[in-house]
């Protein structure tokens, strides 16, 4: 069983860590502006900040669903799950939207895959959940003895 999850946060490793260094290969136009105008973006220049970024934001998803998954039903899993399914779907429509619509479309393919990467990265983990095994929160057990034996108005 862990070595299931060893797998996924490999997997997701290696995409951060491929999103991180194409994140840092933006354009000389968007280097400028994020050193200039947009400084709180100033992480993507560097490889290391990039991947440490997504990869932190990939391991909080997988103990989001690993949460829910483990303490509520699988209907309210499915709900869960798939909402954050549409929440990517639409991450990845206003990705798209603004490295084509937008000054971002300057910047560089590279970078656009990196981008693109990460809502991979995103679908890889909620599309694993949906099969992965994971054991339920154990239920209390009720220590209180059961008295099996009824007493009747003969016997008193």
């Amino acid at each position: 069983m862990k070595n299931k999850w060893i797998i996924l946060i490999l997997i997701q490793a290696i995409i951060s860590l491929i999103s991180g260094i194409l994140l840092s290969k933006m354009s000389v136009i968007g280097k400028i502006g994020v050193s200039t105008v947009y400084t709180e973006y100033g992480f993507l220049k560097h490889w290391y900040k990039g991947f440490a970024a997504v990869f932190i934001i990939q391991l909080l998803l997988i103990a989001i669903l690993w949460i829910v998954k483990r303490i509520t039903t699988y209907k309210n899993f499915s709900i869960v799950n798939l909402a954050l399914i549409i929440l990517g779907l639409l991450g990845l429509f206003y990705t798209y939207y603004d490295f084509t619509s937008t000054s971002h479309k300057y910047m560089n393919s590279q970078f656009h895959t990196g981008g693109y990467l990460f809502w991979a990265g995103w679908f890889v983990t909620c599309l694993y959940f949906f099969f992965a095994r994971v054991k339920p929160k154990p239920k209390p057990i009720d220590t209180e003895p059961i008295n099996t034996t009824e007493q009747t108005s003969d016997s008193l």
